[in-house]
């Protein structure tokens, strides 16, 4: 088939994508390798919150008209009233899944399940896009593609030759029945993540432990910087003026700004320190429970019946170890380029960190000379466009840029909020 736009992977930013795609005149077509629509469902636990307002949602932010607005989910399952009795603008995460779920279903027609991009050749016009399915290879033909297939693992040196069972990134289907039961667990990450998983296994979610550690270099358990001002960052005025930065300073800045989209939930924060409190002090309960932050890990070894932890205090400035017979890795997910690229890559464009350059339309900059159409990526430029970027806010905001950069003119508007109460840069 030839498409005028050719996606792949269907998490939440391409869910986007084809939602606003849905009124425009334009052909396209979006693959997923799995045979469902979920987004890390591994670690979605009843208590697990989104860090975001359900306003920012698939579309409302650009097109509060659009049928896929998380209001109108509410609406079209008869649960409008009973959400608002609640009180929230901030769902969890198994409720956000179910709101995708419902678009994708309204999407089934552009979605295509069980079938995984294996390879793209690029050609003076078009690309030819092989997929992997029950039915053998297929080819597709598109001017544009769009990529949008999500963060991988992040596995540090120290444990990829040792992932197992009992040594596991979180984001694992080893993460399930009562492997904790009786076992001197060790969680290794003080973010969101790890506080979940630490938190849950408290509640007995994986059988009664024996001892639970965790383990985090950060200086302490800290929260998210939330405050009004701090999410001005997630703003269409802010990005745009950070994309105009030399690179060394949006380095600079994206590591600056860490607690602003990488800290823990402040209300779950509370619930974790009210549990422990019951716990130790009301219930008495004699087993071992420690938070040891400050703490950086830089080796783990096997022994026979145990793992041994190594790892510097960087309080204290001094070696310690300790014993584990379970390991949870919650290092977190980082963004590489998929296998399927890898005859794309003599076209892109790579700055002196081997990262893609995109363009402000979200486009990957390919090398001179190159006359293919356009390559769009989400979640790909943390370090062009700013710490939103793998963060659901602006969503709504990039997927108008991307179709607006497609069709050649302004289709969504994009720039019709007032000015900021703080000026970043002067245009």
């Amino acid at each position: 088939m030839n498409y005028d736009l050719l996606g792949i992977g269907t998490g939440p930013f391409n869910l986007s994508l084809l939602a606003m795609l849905k009124k425009t005149s334009l052909r396209y077509h979006f693959k997923e390798m799995k045979n469902n629509i979920s987004w890390h469902s591994e670690i979605v636990f009843s208590d697990s919150l989104m860090q975001t307002s359900c306003f920012k949602d698939l579309t409302t932010s650009i097109d509060p008209t659009s049928e896929f607005t998380f209001f109108n989910y509410l609406v079209s399952e008869g649960l409008f009233y009973t959400f608002m009795n609640t009180g929230r603008t901030v769902v969890n995460r198994r409720e956000y899944e179910l709101y995708l779920q419902w678009a994708a279903n309204k999407l089934s027609e552009n979605i295509e399940l069980n079938s995984e991009v294996v390879s793209i050749k690029a050609h003076d016009q078009y690309f030819e896009i092989y997929t992997q399915s029950a039915d053998g290879i297929k080819i597709d033909q598109a001017k544009n593609l769009c990529i949008g297939t999500g963060p991988i693992s992040r596995i540090p040196n120290f444990a990829k030759n040792l992932i197992s069972p009992t040594l596991f990134h979180a984001k694992s289907n080893y993460l399930k029945g009562n492997i904790f039961e009786n076992k001197n667990v060790v969680i290794i990450g003080g973010g969101q993540t790890g506080l979940e998983i630490f938190r849950n296994a408290l509640h007995g979610n994986w059988g009664r432990f024996q001892s639970i550690k965790l383990l985090s270099s950060r200086p302490n358990l800290q929260p998210l910087d939330e405050s009004p001002f701090t999410n001005e960052y997630f703003t269409p005025q802010y990005v745009n003026c950070f994309y105009k930065l030399d690179q060394l300073e949006k380095d600079h800045y994206t590591s600056a700004q860490k607690l602003a989209s990488d800290g823990n939930t402040p209300k779950y924060l509370e619930f974790l320190y009210n549990d422990l409190y019951q716990l130790k002090h009301i219930s008495n309960d004699e087993r071992i429970i420690e938070i040891m932050p400050n703490r950086k890990v830089y080796r783990i070894e096997k022994e026979s019946t145990h793992y041994t932890v190594q790892y510097f205090n960087q309080f204290t400035k001094k070696e310690e170890k300790l014993n584990a017979d379970i390991i949870v890795l919650c290092t977190g997910f980082e963004t590489k380029a998929p296998e399927f690229l890898k005859e794309l890559l003599p076209h892109l464009a790579l700055d002196d960190q081997e990262r893609f350059i995109v363009n402000q339309d979200f486009s990957l900059k390919l090398n001179q000379g190159n006359q293919q159409g356009k390559i769009f990526v989400q979640n790909f430029s943390r370090h062009g466009h700013g710490i939103s970027e793998p963060q659901t806010s602006l969503m709504p905001w990039r997927s108008a840029t991307i179709i607006n950069s497609l069709l050649g003119h302004e289709f969504y508007k994009t720039n019709l909020e007032k000015s900021n109460f703080i000026n970043f840069c002067r245009d």
